[in-house]
């Protein structure tokens, strides 16, 4: 017995040495689950909540609008600071607030958090956005305005909270943004969040490959609208404020979002540091506790900071095993080459000759990006790869999106 436990705590020493407290906690966290049962599923709806495809009454026909803007409810998560999935939204909402439309945000939060704190992060991190923020209970008998002319779901959650209330009058369109059922393994909320695509909502979806899943596996109608980049914050610095040297790799990370390829992108630039020692490595997003090379671990940065760091590298590794990620576009805006793996839901949306492809495995990333990295022109690279992202607005995204929504509910006799 005591040379067992003996036994144990060499082992913990050097899981501790090996891999830090963090790795310890991994491991102690898979013994209790072993010890305990699996970990349940954490079912992110009320129950009441949620809805079924195949029980659910044909929604009452919506009556177009004429002689007035429109009333839209947006149905969404509370956002956080920095969410990009709610900045791609609410850059459609200052669309369709431009032109001339009454927004209304309705936050489900299972948490029941304070909505004054969720109304103060919309104010301080979307300034441009007017619409009134109100708890998705309003819409549910529990008092205050639910008359919309449209009523948009945002995720999968939301399109169940939205199904789940067929009192509502007003046209149900569904605002996707990733195949989302790919979030999960292929259980039970895999199952919940696919149904949602059986629901009969208009959908508008970010980018042309959603578009046609969604049409191809359930028959739904969608409009999509293309990809932009924020170019008042993302461009090629120049004089004083161009950095010294761009003589850097870039890549995010996210480690607990399997579809951002954590683990692969860390094999590649290992790879990568051992092959080119001499070039720094920069990773920003969610912080990594242990990396296994030398690099600068800048966690989250905010988008002018980010735009900096751009600037002074040659290569950012992006990957996305969903929908293409916004990172792309930001870093041809900053001047520099993306190395994406390569898929079919990523080419059909990111369509752009200076994306650098390769399969996604560690060694065909790594032998990308070493490429690019060497033929990089420090004196035509950085314009030209600006320049083939001009054209990429959020202005036209949500107009295109605005025009869709207007086409499907106004009156225009």
């Amino acid at each position: 017995m005591l040379d067992n436990a003996r036994s144990r705590a060499r082992q913990v020493i050097r899981v501790l040495r090996a891999e830090g407290l963090e790795g310890a906690r991994r491991r102690a966290r898979r013994v209790g689950h072993r010890v305990l049962g699996a970990e349940a599923e954490e079912l992110p709806l009320l129950a009441s909540d949620v809805a079924d495809s195949t029980q659910l009454a044909p929604f009452a026909e919506p009556v177009r609008v004429s002689g007035r803007p429109l009333r839209i409810g947006w149905i969404t998560t509370p956002p956080g600071a920095g969410s990009g999935g709610h900045t791609t939204m609410f850059r459609m909402i200052e669309g369709l607030e431009r032109a001339g439309h009454d927004n209304r945000l309705y936050l489900y939060d299972t948490s029941h958090g304070d909505l004054a704190r969720h109304e103060r992060v919309v104010r301080e991190n979307w300034p441009a956005v007017a619409a009134s923020v109100h708890d998705v209970a309003t819409i549910s008998g529990g008092g205050g305005s639910t008359d919309a002319d449209v009523w948009v779901a945002t995720s999968w959650q939301s399109a169940h909270v939205l199904a789940s209330r067929p009192h509502l009058s007003g046209r149900r369109m569904y605002f996707v943004q990733d195949y989302e059922p790919y979030f999960y393994a292929h259980g039970s909320l895999y199952a919940l969040a696919e149904d949602t695509y059986r629901f009969g909502f208009t959908g508008i979806t970010a980018g042309a490959w959603l578009a046609e899943e969604l049409a191809d596996r359930f028959g739904m109608h969608s409009s999509h609208f293309e990809f932009g980049a924020d170019l008042d914050v993302y461009s090629v610095a120049s004089g004083a404020g161009a950095p010294a040297a761009r003589d850097g790799v870039v890549f995010y990370t996210k480690p607990g979002v399997a579809r951002r390829g954590h683990a692969t992108g860390m094999l590649a630039l290992e790879r990568f540091a051992r092959a080119r020692p001499d070039v720094p490595i920069h990773l920003f997003g969610d912080p990594v506790p242990q990396v296994p090379f030398a690099a600068v671990n800048h966690g989250r940065l905010r988008p002018d900071q980010l735009d900096d760091l751009y600037n002074s590298c040659r290569v950012g590794l992006s990957l996305s095993f969903t929908n293409v990620s916004l990172i792309p576009w930001e870093l041809l805006a900053s001047g520099t080459v993306p190395v994406v793996n390569d898929a079919h839901h990523n080419r059909v949306v990111l369509d752009n000759p200076e994306v650098v492809w390769a399969d996604a495995t560690p060694g065909a990333l790594s032998a990308a990006m070493q490429a690019a990295y060497d033929s990089y022109d420090l004196s035509t690279a950085p314009a030209r790869l600006s320049r083939s992202v001009v054209g990429a607005s959020w202005a036209d995204a949500a107009r295109s999106v605005a025009a869709f929504i207007e086409s499907q509910t106004l009156d225009r006799a």
